[in-house]
Parts: C-alpha cells; sequence; structure tokens
C-alpha cells in the first residue's frame, strides 16, 4: 500500500493540473512546468520502490545453504552439490574381572573418534575419520579415509582406507552392535586395507567385492618385502524387508596372501577390551602364503526381537608343514522391552530411535540381549587354544545419540593354548556419545 501511494497521488495530480488548465486557471507555461515536476517526481517515486523491493526481496531470500544438528552438525547446500558433516564417537568403558588366568580391573576411553564425511560436486563422496583412542606411528589412529564416486546408477566405487566386505557383525558399526564387544569369532574380522571397491545396495539386496593391499598398521623390518595382498567380497539377501519385519541372508569370501611377511595371527580377547588379553592366540604361524575365510550369515528381526547368527572358517596354506583350519560361530537374541526395532538397512544394523527421548515425557529405548559364542584356533601343530562364552547384555538408550550398557560375559573352561583349562569372567560398564 505504501510503495503504491506515489502512483495513486500522481494520478490525481495530473487530473486537477489537466483540470486547471482546461478552465484557463493554469497558462500554457505554468502547465508544462507542472507537468514536467510531476513525471519528475513519479520518475523518483519508482526508482525508491524499485530499490526498496530489491532490498525485501534480499531480505527474505532464501539461503543457499541448509544448517541441520540433528546427531551432527550438517552443512549442504539445497541443491544437494555440496555437504559436509561433522560427527564422532566417544566410549568409556569400565571392567572387573574374576576367576582364571587375573585379568587387571580398569578403565579405558575404547574409542574416541572425530569424523567428516560429505558430498562434492553431487556424485563425488568424501570421508576421513580419526580414532584419538588409538594413535601412534604408521598411520594407527586413522580408521576411514576414503573417496567415493557415485554417479553411476545404483554402484558405487571406493577408493582408500576402509573395511573389507566381510561378516555382519563387523560391518555393523560399533555404536550399534548389541553388546559392548563383538562375538569370539571376530577373531577372523578382515579389518580395515588400502583398496578399490565397487557395492551397490538395493532395498532387498547387496553386492560388494574389492581388491585390497595391506593395511595402515601393517609394519615390516625389510623395506624390500612385497606388501600383502587381498580380495574380498560380500553378498546379502533379505527377501522380507519392511522396517519391522527382516530377514536376512549373507555371504562373504576374504583371502589375503601375505607377501613377503610370509606369516600370519590370529587371536580373540575374552569379548572385553580393557584388560588387552588373549585367552586364545595361535602366535605368528610361519611360512604362511595365504589364507581364505568364509563366513555364512543369517539375521531377523520381528518387531521388538532380533536374533542373528554367523559362522566363519578360515583355511590357511602353508609352504612348509600341513595345512590349517580354524573356525567359529555365535549366535545371539535380543528385545526392546519399550517396543523398538532394530534399524536395518544395506545388509547391515543402523542405530535405535527411543519412542520417546528422556528430556522429552519418556524413558528411552531399553533393550536386552544374550549371545552364545565359540572359537577354535588348534588345529594339527598350532596350539592357539578354544574358548567358549555366554555374554548378557542391558542396552539403555535415553536419546538417539546416548547409550549406556551393562555387560556380563563368562567364558567357559579354555581348552588349550597359554590359558588352558581357565575360566575368566567379566562385568563391563559402558557410556557412549554417538553424533
Amino acid at each position: 500500500a505504501t510503495t503504491a501511494m506515489p502512483v495513486q497521488a500522481g494520478s490525481e495530480i495530473e487530473t486537477l493540473i489537466n483540470m486547471l488548465h482546461e478552465n484557463g486557471m493554469v497558462s500554457d507555461e505554468q502547465y508544462g512546468r507542472l507537468m514536467d515536476e510531476l513525471k519528475q517526481n513519479q520518475t523518483q517515486a519508482a526508482v525508491e520502490k524499485a530499490e526498496v523491493d530489491q532490498k525485501l526481496a534480499e531480505a527474505t531470500k532464501p539461503s543457499d545453504v541448509e544448517i541441520t544438528t540433528n546427531g551432527g552438525l550438517t552443512v549442504k547446500t539445497r541443491d544437494g552439490g555440496f555437504s559436509t558433516k561433522l560427527g564422532g564417537r566417544v566410549q568409556a568403558d569400565a571392567a572387573t574381572y574374576s576367576g582364571d588366568p587375573e585379568l587387571g580391573n580398569g578403565t579405558e576411553i575404547r574409542r574416541a573418534r572425530l569424523y567428516i564425511e560429505g558430498v562434492m560436486y553431487h556424485d563425488w563422496g568424501y570421508k576421513l575419520q580419526y580414532d584419538f583412542a588409538n594413535t601412534g606411528s604408521n598411520g594407527k589412529g586413522i580408521a576411514d579415509a576414503y573417496l567415493s564416486y557415485n554417479g553411476f546408477e545404483d554402484l558405487q566405487i571406493k577408493v582408500g582406507n576402509f573395511k573389507d566386505p566381510f561378516s555382519l557383525q563387523e560391518q555393523t558399526s560399533s555404536n550399534h552392535i548389541s553388546f559392548m564387544e563383538r562375538g569370539l569369532p571376530s577373531a577372523f574380522a578382515a579389518g580395515r586395507h588400502i583398496g578399490v571397491m565397487a557395492s551397490t545396495a538395493q532395498q532387498h539386496w547387496t553386492l560388494a567385492g574389492g581388491l585390497f593391499g595391506d593395511s595402515l598398521t601393517a609394519t615390516g623390518s625389510d623395506v624390500d618385502k612385497d606388501e600383502g595382498w587381498g580380495l574380498g567380497t560380500r553378498a546379502t539377501w533379505a527377501p522380507i524387508n519392511n522396517g519391522t519385519q527382516v530377514v536376512h541372508l549373507g555371504l562373504g569370501l576374504n583371502y589375503r596372501e601375505t607377501g613377503g611377511d610370509n606369516a600370519a595371527r590370529f587371536n580373540q580377547q575374552p569379548e572385553s577390551h580393557v584388560a588387552g588379553i588373549s585367552i586364545v592366540d595361535t602366535g605368528d604361524i610361519a611360512g604362511v602364503n595365504d589364507f581364505l575365510k568364509v563366513g555364512a550369515e543369517l539375521a531377523t528381526v520381528q518387531g521388538p526381537f532380533s536374533a542373528q547368527a554367523e559362522y566363519i572358517t578360515t583355511s590357511v596354506q602353508r609352504d612348509s608343514g600341513p595345512d590349517l583350519d580354524f573356525d567359529g560361530w555365535y549366535v545371539q537374541a535380543g528385545y526392546f522391552l519399550t517396543g523398538e526395532s532394530r534399524n536395518y538397512k544395506a545388509g547391515k544394523f543402523g542405530g535405535i530411535k527411543p519412542k520417546a527421548n528422556v528430556g522429552e515425557g519418556g524413558i528411552g529405548a531399553w533393550e536386552l540381549a544374550l549371545r552364545y559364542s565359540t572359537v577354535d584356533l588348534t588345529d594339527v601343530d598350532i596350539d592357539g587354544g578354544e574358548a567358549d562364552a555366554v555374554a548378557l547384555g542391558l542396552n539403555w538408550y535415553p536419546t538417539p545419540t546416548l547409550r549406556f550398557s551393562a555387560n556380563y560375559v563368562d567364558v567357559f573352561e579354555v581348552d588349550g593354548g597359554r590359558y588352558d583349562d581357565e575360566e575368566p569372567s567379566v562385568f563391563q560398564l559402558r557410556s557412549q556419545w554417538a553424533f
């Protein structure tokens, strides 16, 4: 209305001037001068109106950048061409041990990671993750460090340092596993290596395969030794996947050639990390040319109930001496007392979102979990030991970013190896902030 007033007023003044001129009350000279002044005023008013409109448009124009803080700090352009997310996790543990062997009670920061990930020019992705609780030489603190290309339809190409595609419990983030530590068959974890991988993830199936060099933490005394290399692939099929109802099947293969080191080692702690002691351990196996791991996976989600199981076997080929076969398996189940369901996507499990957060009128999410696991690292002339363990867990998720866990782990009698006939047990707690 304000910007329209000069136009309306100018029109009324012009009519009045014309009437005065027609009635002879204004001379031709005066009429011309008055009309010129009127046009100048109208032009000035139009300029001022345009300036006001421009400033108003600039003041109300939406920003080209969106900033969100839901579970981390994310900055992205509205067209999706660029994005950057800053996130991380802190896991603080405490553990007390009983039985034999004697393990030292204590506390530790299990993980303290920061990462930055995002998108560049629509199709390029990146991630860099560093663990401040696991630092040292040879890139020891670096977890993920890779670039990815997502420009192909339903296909991603990834290059850098990341996990080999193997094992359901290993592909699921440590933030989201049902227990504080993974089961005993984690002795056969493929780990992270520098490599290139192609993968696709659909609603009902996934497939990934890659070629990998050595790990960042690999060390060697001879610089002229060749690094080890490996091949890895994993396929999953979820014939049922509708949120709260999931059936998952998976198969993974992981082959590694040991390179100049010509050795391999497999060991595992008693599903607890604070003491830092492996209860089964092959030690360095000399003369190893290569080894092949095969893993089978089965999992389901039925509303608040979930279950998963894996069997992993490892065949070790030696240049001298007979070949070796090791294996392990676990089965576990969980139930949410508050009605939530485990989040399943792209062939692995994700984070938990409570139905009602603490601080918003709710009590968060509460989960009970039970697991039985076993691993056998004894064969022929290698006496690494065999162990079985039962773990009971309680998880509380006050919000999607917070988790508090209590685990009791009872290791049955260890058969063979350094800790033959010993039966350690552990009670441990964790507080976790992941964003």
